[in-house]
């Protein structure tokens, strides 16, 4: 709660806007020079109400950077999770302040979503076209089947606003259900009863009788790590889970994509969209996951998260470092706002260069580890 000091000096009354935060076990105090008085109580009420969004907005950022990630297993460094975390939580603190332009944004995130989903699949409709679909139920595409992979996505995202549960395999299989309907309705929602093989791989998926042992291993997995793993690290070893068992016909790759937005989001991070042109990383990262090394996977999501779904972060960063700078608020949090940035883009250039050797190198050449 924000509140009101007076101090005086000599003939003089100065007024001073006070919050208290709590950070573990300390207690800091940020204050705001107001002016010097004497004011009127309605001046006083105008001065709070116009000055204690941005005090309010200050103590939010100093709880962000005295954070420090604790989680029990990683793969990343802690400075690239502690870099994550503050954009995840700088994203969350903005937003109510930009409102329109953040649900603007996710709308967008979710669109290109679904087009990338759907194209890294084969569907070869526009992102126009996937608009009109979703937004105007407007039927558009090349066929039929590409219509109905995109259209689906509608009745996904209304059973995943409202569910309340987490991973287990009767959520999978109404995702896979709903995913797959009216493009195949005889397999939809249900494993495969066949032995099959994923083109352009040379890995085996788990052999049918084994698809429900394999799935509920992998959920009690998820429940054992959920609380102690990185969330981007655990979302992404369930992706990979998830496409080495490749539990059905047709759709493994669409549902794998959803569990592992549905694991972000649970953890207040935004969408992930992988864009049909990362294809060919995305899949190549896949595969070195499947010969034991799931870290590139770990590196190439936490990538595409930074560049992409945290964009609003880099936008309003100028706007908002020029108001705190301006108005005379905490340089503190300014310069760990420049310091944060600044690790930002340092990240990214390092999972760049990353993404270049994975794209460059051959599959041995990858599976020996040469990417590193």
């Amino acid at each position: 709660m924000v509140y009101i000091i007076k101090k005086r000096i000599g003939e003089e009354l100065y007024y001073y806007l006070n919050h208290s935060v709590r950070v573990d076990d300390k207690v800091k105090t940020l204050s705001y020079y107001l002016g010097k008085g004497p004011f009127s109580q309605s001046e006083i009420e105008s001065l709070v109400k116009e000055k204690s969004q941005m005090i309010l907005l200050e103590a939010e950022f100093f709880k962000v950077f005295s954070k420090r990630s604790d989680y029990k297993e990683h793969h990343l460094p802690s400075s690239f999770i502690n870099i994550l975390e503050r954009l995840k939580e700088i994203n969350r603190i903005m937003a109510p302040f930009n409102k329109s332009y953040f649900e603007k944004f996710e709308e967008n995130l979710q669109l290109r979503y679904v087009h990338g989903s759907t194209a890294i699949e084969g569907n070869t409709m526009s992102l126009r076209d996937a608009q009109l679909i979703l937004e105007e139920d407007t039927p558009a595409g090349n066929t039929l089947r590409e219509m109905h992979e995109v259209l689906n996505y509608k009745e996904l995202f209304k059973f995943i606003r409202s569910y309340r549960g987490d991973i287990n395999l009767k959520f999978i299989l109404k995702i896979h259900e709903l995913l797959m309907k009216n493009i195949d309705d005889e397999n939809a929602g249900t494993l495969r009863n066949i032995d099959i093989s994923i083109s352009g791989t040379d890995y085996d998926p788990t052999p049918f009788p084994l698809l429900e042992d394999e799935i509920n291993n992998m959920v009690d997995w998820y429940n054992e790590k959920k609380t102690q793993m990185f969330p981007i690290e655990l979302a992404s070893n369930i992706h990979q889970k998830f496409v080495e068992i490749h539990p059905f016909i047709d759709g493994n790759g669409r549902v794998s994509r959803e569990l592992l937005n549905f694991i972000l989001i649970k953890n207040n991070f935004p969408r992930l969209v992988i864009p049909f042109d990362r294809r060919g990383v995305y899949l190549r990262c896949i595969d070195i996951g499947n010969s034991g090394d799931i870290v590139p996977f770990i590196i190439f999501i936490s990538g595409l998260l930074i560049e992409d779904s945290f964009k609003p972060v880099d936008i309003f960063f100028e706007q908002l470092k020029a108001k705190l700078i301006n108005e005379h608020y905490s340089s503190e949090i300014s310069k760990e706002l420049d310091n944060t940035m600044s690790d930002y883009k340092e990240i990214l250039s390092i999972i760049k260069g990353m993404e270049g050797r994975i794209e460059n190198l051959n599959i041995n050449e990858l599976r020996k580890g040469k990417w590193k």
